[in-house]
């Protein structure tokens, strides 16, 4: 059962605190040291595995590379990131075909991408819900069928050993990985991981660790998605349907693991106030796992300007829901990147589960609150307290007043007298701001500037 960390000591609230062991290894937890220091020994020490595997690294001259293989089988809000990488690995290699090795959730993000001429689906990973044995030979699977396409530069963008596996069973001729994630005696080339570094920066460091020379010296550009046509009709009819007012707020009710989840309680007082102060129009969005989260929130019932459209968007249509948005409002998830890659302001509520700088979205106009905690980073997928302090912390009154500084309104009443009756029989408590503090960083501004070439 878990413990209360309003009674728990200073030294123990700090102890469920995981920071990456010291090493040569980028994971949290110290089986995966072992078993991957173990795997490494083997294959550069007996019997020379390492170099019999991996032939010294050939140069190959940027206009010899006619195709690149990235593999990206993780979460959205990750594919958002690697989209920022894109251009400059277009700018690297102009005359190459870029293929992406990617997952159903995330095939989207890639398939309208310009610089992306081919989209392979992998359906069973390790990140497949529901599916616990039999990803490992899937993705031996994927390797040896992409050695049909004789590619001359393969990228694991997260670094872990199944996925430097796929990369050498591939048949690629550089294999290119960070030098923290175990098997490196079957990579070509690999780049230093910084520990905190901003995940698009890491990216770009990647292509950095080929040799090519440094890269301008400019800002990089955040991830830009661009929405297609289709998407964007069906949406201009949904909202012609709903004949939503303005402001548009879009909530996305839930995240990638618990730890990261915003009380549904919270959520249930935040659309009380976003309805009093400024009459929008509210639209909950997430996937068809995320409709028992809503219709717990909203509590079935029917309230002012509130749609729920949980589980009926697919990426491509929450993009152009996003792109029409005023504000965005979600938890450390993919949805706030794809926001963010839209051009949509976003109001990120973030847990103590990862490093802000590292995992912010990027973009225009995005902001993070964050209650501090002494247990931060965690890296866990479940708190340990009951009280899950890091995002209760985050009270709605402070949220409310966040995305009232955001739209640039008056935090008074905007809603006609027609309205009244429904907004009193609204189940909401408005309780006042609590003096604790919680820290709202401002993401620095960058320009978004769209990557050369016609969108989808």
């Amino acid at each position: 059962m878990p413990s209360s960390f309003h009674n728990a000591s200073p030294r123990r609230k700090a102890r469920p605190r995981r920071r990456p062991p010291a090493g040569r290894y980028r994971y949290v937890r110290r089986r995966w040291h072992a078993v991957c220091a173990l795997i490494d020994w083997l294959g550069w020490r007996l019997w020379r595995v390492g170099r019999r595997l991996t032939p010294p690294s050939r140069h190959l001259p940027p206009q010899q590379v006619q195709r690149i293989l990235i593999v990206q089988l993780d979460h959205l809000g990750d594919a958002i990131i690697t989209l920022g990488m894109l251009p400059a690995l277009r700018e690297r290699f102009p005359s190459a075909e870029i293929h992406v090795l990617a997952a159903p959730w995330n095939a989207a993000v890639f398939v309208t991408s310009p610089h992306v001429a081919r989209v392979h689906i992998s359906r069973l990973n390790r990140f497949a819900r529901g599916h616990r044995t039999g990803w490992l030979w899937a993705q031996c699977w994927w390797g040896w069928r992409l050695r049909r396409w004789r590619y001359d530069l393969a990228i694991d963008v997260r670094g872990e050993l199944p996925l430097v596996l796929l990369l050498w069973l591939s048949g690629a001729r550089r294999r290119l990985g960070w030098d923290g994630g175990g098997g490196g005696f079957l990579l070509t080339d690999r780049a230093a991981f910084v520990p905190g570094r901003p995940e698009l920066l890491s990216r770009l460091a990647l292509i950095d660790a080929l040799g090519l020379g440094p890269q301008p010296a400019r800002p990089p550009a955040p991830p830009w998605y661009g929405v297609p046509e289709k998407a964007r009709r069906k949406i201009r009819v949904i909202l012609a349907a709903l004949d939503a007012p303005r402001p548009l707020l879009v909530l996305h009710l839930a995240a990638g693991t618990p730890a990261k989840c915003w009380p549904a309680a919270h959520w249930r007082e935040l659309l009380g106030r976003l309805i009093v102060e400024h009459a929008p129009a509210i639209i909950l969005v997430g996937t068809r796992q995320d409709r028992p989260l809503a219709h717990a929130i909203t509590g079935n019932a029917t309230w002012p300007g509130v749609h729920d459209l949980t589980g009926a968007l697919t990426v491509p249509e929450l993009a152009a829901l996003l792109e029409q948005a005023d504000l965005a409002i979600g938890g450390d998830s993919g949805p706030a990147h794809l926001a963010a890659a839209v051009g949509t302001p976003v109001l990120s509520l973030f847990s103590g589960t990862n490093l802000v700088s590292q995992w912010r979205p990027w973009g225009r106009h995005v902001s993070v609150l964050q209650y501090p905690v002494p247990c931060s980073p965690c890296f866990r997928r479940h708190c340990p307290w009951w009280e899950h302090p890091c995002m209760s912390g985050i009270t709605p009154a402070q949220v409310a007043q966040a995305a009232a500084a955001i739209l640039g309104a008056s935090r008074q009443p905007v809603h006609p007298l027609g309205r009244l009756p429904a907004l009193l029989s609204l189940p909401v408590l408005l309780s006042p701001a609590p003096s604790e503090r919680v820290s709202m960083a401002a993401v620095p501004a960058v320009p978004h500037i769209p990557p050369s070439g016609p969108s989808a």
